[in-house]
């Protein structure tokens, strides 16, 4: 895995890697992108309360111009959310080739890159069979 080491909501160094052990989605987000992000939140939510508790979580890298409002959408998520400052034109976008946002990549308990969205047809049944 390429490691990422941003600032989350709460101000802490956050890196991706610090994260070994666990089953990880790492998500890239737009957060200002309105319905189409709160349908996307719902369903991370729903995959971080059915599979936290046995080791998975969720690393989500903002890539929002407007840091105050990527705080505010995500003052209440409980996985790691950070914030790149570079926005679009981040580093991370073009290590991971993120062609659109958002995408997600599975990652597993050794760091191991395993998988992007577009290689999955069943999300649940993909981090299943990695915990």
């Amino acid at each position: 895995v390429i490691d990422i080491s941003l600032r989350n909501n709460k101000g802490q160094q956050v890196s991706l890697t610090s994260l070994k052990g666990k089953v990880v989605m790492l998500d890239f987000h737009l957060f200002d992108t309105g319905d189409e992000s709160t349908k996307r939140i719902m369903m991370m939510r729903e995959f971080y309360n059915k599979f936290n508790a046995r080791g998975f979580e969720i690393y989500q890298v903002s890539v929002d111009e407007n840091e105050h409002f990527w705080k505010t959408q995500t003052a209440n998520l409980p996985w790691v959310s950070v914030h790149d400052p570079d926005g679009e034109q981040s580093q991370y976008l073009i290590k991971y080739n993120v062609q659109e946002l958002p995408t997600f990549f599975l990652i597993d308990r050794n760091n191991q890159l395993q998988k992007r969205d577009a290689q999955i047809t069943n999300i649940e049944a993909e981090i299943e069979g990695m915990l």
